[in-house]
């Protein structure tokens, strides 16, 4: 975050606000993902990649101009998932177009997994009044996978993995989850 500090001020000054970079970073992450499913995978992966530094930077911004905000912070989650699952329909599509079927069911799951991961989290944190960050395929965990293997030239490894990983952390949030239930009750 330190890293965006000197762009704050020229940001402010040109009256973006963070909400305006969230929503920026978003439409640039269509455009990778569209790029994506045309079977340009790695061109696709580096626009997304630009694309992560304005998830980073508005955050940045709004903590440089005081304006963080829980509609904020609201936002930036919601379009995550948006963006997370552009990247996932891209690929399901590039696959499906290239009449890899097995693929692009690999790549379906994958999204159904990233979904209930952050689905699990939201229901966990509400059912158990705590944190239920648990689990070792966060968003973060998963993009990074998936542009090392693209950009490497293995994407489909890559997206085999993200698939298991998103799977087993919504194994790792369910039996969390209940732990902290059961404990509750006792």
């Amino acid at each position: 975050m330190r890293a965006f500090e000197p762009i704050g001020p020229a940001l402010k000054k040109a009256r973006i606000t963070p909400n305006q970079l969230t929503l920026l970073g978003v439409a640039l992450s269509f455009l990778g993902a569209a790029i994506l499913s045309t079977g340009r995978l790695r061109t696709g992966m580096l626009v997304l990649i630009f694309t992560w530094l304005f998830d980073v930077m508005d955050g940045a911004m709004a903590k440089y101009s005081g304006q963080v905000s829980r509609f904020g912070g609201f936002l930036d989650s919601v379009m995550d998932r948006y963006t997370e699952g552009a990247v996932f329909v891209a690929f399901a599509y590039y696959y499906a177009a290239a009449g890899n079927a097995a693929m692009a069911a690999v790549t379906t799951f994958a999204l159904i997994g990233a979904a209930a991961v952050s689905y699990a989290r939201a229901r966990a944190e509400n059912e158990i009044d705590a944190r239920c960050s648990i689990g070792v395929g966060d968003r973060l965990t998963r993009l990074v996978t998936l542009a090392v293997f693209t950009m490497i030239g293995y994407p489909e490894a890559g997206l085999v993995i993200v698939m298991l990983l998103a799977h087993y952390t919504v194994l790792q949030r369910i039996f969390f989850t209940r732990r902290a239930l059961e404990a509750a009750r006792k």
